[in-house]
């Protein structure tokens, strides 16, 4: 039976290598990013009664398998590429838990950035005999084209995290455009009925991230589309999805235009470090009322900011997140759907922008997330 999924079924509806991140994250997931990268967990741990075991990915190096559950329904691989990232526990422990649910054995990747050991661990799913294989193209697609090319002739399923693969049977997408647009509208409705600075004399600043081509763009593109068209404004902008990058691009802005009022990033990480810059802003005398800061992925400090009334000051003032739980869930529901028979084209999730208008909203989706981070 074919059809086509829309994820926006699920909860209300997730990096800049396609996964977002942490503090000091750098592009990941989202991908549509997960727009993440920077080291700040491990890998999820198994939960009590889930027996681990490890096999050799390639000289010596490892993937860490998750035994309970596999043979009955056979074995669904994960190669998210930067294991690492702080929000992939998030991701990664939900699908775990769908997929032995299942029945099926989930296999994980321990590339952890390196993109010459993710192409290693995808060769070593397809010589384990995987049946299902999820992959998040950490360096772009082509260094993975020869081994994806392999696991299709040998039966493989094949599912694109972010974006869709050479060779694949299906992808997990994000409504990046809608996300965006989202978000600049909230900026936009505080800008007309919050903003307490002089409108004649509005600032603001966006933080992109070319690198991993529309999968960022289309996160950025609509957000300097929506906000210019509204105001005529051009923003100032800098590349950044960390928080160093953030705060030293802020600081830049703030010496050249010291009433900067809005930052919006590609991603929390970054906008996290504006939020450390225009606290010192503050602190020197600007009116908290004056200052928007806002990102997307949905990053667990951030929604803790927001389910605190938007953090010091209240001016970290939404998150255009995507719920990485139902996430996970889709990287096992995909390939097992995909395996029981069903023809799935697009597993499309969508963004939910979080504010400080709904504080318990944020803390629910950050008590979520902390089952999966906290051991």
């Amino acid at each position: 039976m074919k059809r086509r999924v829309w994820l926006a079924l699920l909860l209300a509806v997730a990096l800049i290598a396609a996964a977002c991140g942490d503090d000091d994250d750098g592009a990941g997931d989202d991908g549509g990013t997960d727009t993440t990268a920077a080291v700040t967990t491990g890998a999820p741990e198994t939960t009590a009664g889930a027996e681990a075991t490890t096999t050799t990915a390639a000289a010596g190096e490892e993937t860490t398998t998750s035994a309970a559950g596999g043979e009955a329904g056979g074995t669904i691989a994960f190669s998210y590429g930067n294991e690492s990232a702080g929000i992939y526990p998030i991701v990664a422990e939900p699908a775990r838990i769908q997929a032995e649910s299942r029945g099926y054995e989930f296999l994980e990747g321990s590339a952890n950035g390196d993109c010459d050991q993710q192409v290693r661990d995808v060769e070593n799913f397809v010589t384990q005999g995987v049946d299902a294989l999820v992959v998040l193209p950490l360096c772009g697609v082509e260094p993975l084209e020869p081994v994806l090319e392999e696991a299709s002739t040998a039966g493989v399923r094949i599912v694109g995290y972010s974006t869709e693969v050479p060779n694949g049977d299906a992808a997990i997408v994000y409504q990046n455009v809608a996300g965006a647009e989202a978000l600049a509208a909230e900026a936009l409705r505080w800008l007309e009925e919050e903003y307490t600075g002089d409108p004649e004399s509005f600032t603001w600043a966006l933080f992109t991230f070319d690198q991993c081509g529309t999968a960022c763009t289309d996160r950025t593109d609509p957000i300097r589309d929506a906000i210019v068209a509204a105001t005529g404004v051009e923003p100032l902008e800098a590349e950044s999805v960390d928080e160093t990058s953030g705060l030293e691009a802020t600081e830049t802005f703030l010496q050249q235009e010291p009433d900067l009022a809005m930052v919006i990033g590609i991603n929390d990480a970054g906008a996290l470090g504006a939020y450390q810059a225009m606290q010192v802003a503050i602190s020197n005398g600007r009116d908290p009322g004056s200052i928007f800061v806002a990102g997307m992925d949905g990053q667990i400090e951030a929604l803790e900011l927001i389910a605190e009334g938007g953090g010091e000051n209240g001016i970290y003032r939404a998150s255009g997140a995507l719920i990485l739980d139902d996430l996970g869930r889709a990287v096992a529901d995909l390939p097992a759907d995909l395996l029981e028979g069903e023809t799935v084209e697009v597993f499309e999730l969508p963004y939910e922008v979080i504010t400080p208008a709904d504080t318990a909203r944020a803390q629910s989706i950050v008590d979520t997330y902390r089952q999966f981070t906290e051991g």
